[in-house]
């Protein structure tokens, strides 16, 4: 009867131990242990050795919150770094585009200026020019094609009024309407139209046109990429991947005028699901150039008039 008494209190002992038993096995247990040596003796082991496993487990949880703690407090450093990183490099794009911007106001609201573009698309040379002088413009427009047909369409305009309201009027310059006379010469006649009305917008070559606020500022700052670069020989800033450049095209803006003097070609959607594609172009600029010979017209007599 007493060996069989062991046998059960020696399997109870670890839940006795852990406190898991009821009152009434703990009287019972204890009872036994105070009359079996033997049991007392492995009871006490059992103990002993629950209790250094129990301090062998604590010292590996205080190690492993030690552990974690640490790593959390490298975890915030590099979040920390990261932000004031993103922080420093956004406040510094704001810094450059406003920069840009400020230098460009000088240019882009000159009424005299000359410039030139050139352009190569799917094998079609494109050369535009834009004469400015007060409210008058003169474009000449040259393109070739691959098979060598030549086209010039020169227009000579005097500007009527400013539209006022436009879908695009916060992300494109402004159109304007122009009374103009249109020659075009290629490689088998010369015709004309005189007197024509046509809307139109070329004065705009500012690179961060549509930045309205600061939110847009801000905005500009955090999606765009700005490196600096050297483009023919001009110190400049690489800019790419912003919604505030026309369809997203990326460009070279020169560091001195602000002015965009290469945009990259690219593929865009428009909202509508219409797909495009704008031709990467060259710029070059001069102000204070033009004068009235540049807005002699040619001799109407070797032109076939066509209408509108």
């Amino acid at each position: 009867m007493r060996e069989k008494d062991c046998k059960i209190v020696q399997d109870l002992l670890p839940n006795y131990i852990e406190k898991l038993t009821n009152e009434e096995t703990n009287k019972f247990v204890e009872k036994h242990l105070k009359t079996c040596k033997e049991c007392k003796k492995i009871y006490d082991n059992m103990k002993k050795d629950l209790n250094v496993d129990n301090k062998t487990k604590e010292k590996k949880k205080v190690k492993f919150l030690k552990k974690y703690r640490n790593k959390l407090r490298v975890l915030e450093i590099i979040i920390l770094i990261v932000v004031v990183a993103f922080l420093i490099n956004t406040g510094r794009k704001m810094y450059i585009i406003t920069d840009l911007n400020n230098k460009a106001q000088e240019y882009v609201n000159s009424t005299n200026y000359h410039r030139t573009s050139y352009s190569l698309d799917n094998g079609k040379y494109t050369k535009s020019e834009v004469f400015s002088l007060g409210d008058r413009k003169k474009i000449i427009i040259t393109t070739m094609t691959e098979d060598g047909e030549k086209q010039v369409v020169t227009i000579f305009g005097t500007k009527i009024e400013t539209v006022p309201d436009t879908p695009y009027a916060k992300t494109y310059p402004p159109v304007e309407t122009y009374k103009e006379n249109m020659y075009k010469v290629t490689d088998t006649e010369k015709t004309a139209m005189l007197d024509i009305e046509i809307e139109m917008s070329v004065d705009n070559q500012e690179a961060f046109w549509g930045i309205e606020d600061t939110k847009g500022l801000i905005m500009t700052a955090i999606t765009s990429s700005i490196s600096k670069a050297t483009f023919n020989g001009k110190e400049c800033y690489y800019v790419s991947g912003t919604p505030a450049i026309l369809l997203n095209t990326s460009m070279y803006v020169n560091k001195d005028t602000g002015l965009e003097i290469s945009t990259m070609a690219s593929e865009y959607e428009n909202p509508d699901g219409e797909k495009g594609r704008i031709a990467g172009t060259e710029y070059k600029y001069e102000f204070g150039t033009v004068n009235e010979d540049d807005f002699i017209e040619p001799d109407i007599s070797e032109y076939t008039i066509v209408e509108q």
